[in-house]
């Protein structure tokens, strides 16, 4: 139920505005734009202090940072397979 709360409050941020305007003017043309604008409002709330972010970097045995080159992650290939697999 944690999680479903700050879906429903995003959701009453679009939907709230976006019923009122429309029920007031009755016309579509000023709905879609406070629809968008209330989206990108909701969008951009966050809920941090419920959830806190850790964040690690590993180490290796001598200090250094161990990175990973995403060309060679998404390939799935490391050194020794590029020249095997060329061929």
């Amino acid at each position: 139920m944690e999680s479903l709360k700050p879906a429903l409050i995003k959701a009453l941020i679009v939907l709230i505005p976006s019923y009122s305007v429309a029920f007031l003017t009755e016309k579509m043309v000023f709905v879609i734009p406070m629809l968008a604008a209330s989206g990108i409002v909701a969008a951009g709330i966050t809920f941090t202090e419920s959830r806190s972010v850790n964040r690690r970097v590993d180490e290796d045995e001598d200090g250094d940072v161990s990175r990973v080159d995403s060309s060679e992650a998404s390939s799935g290939l490391d050194a020794t397979d590029v020249g095997s697999s060329a061929s």
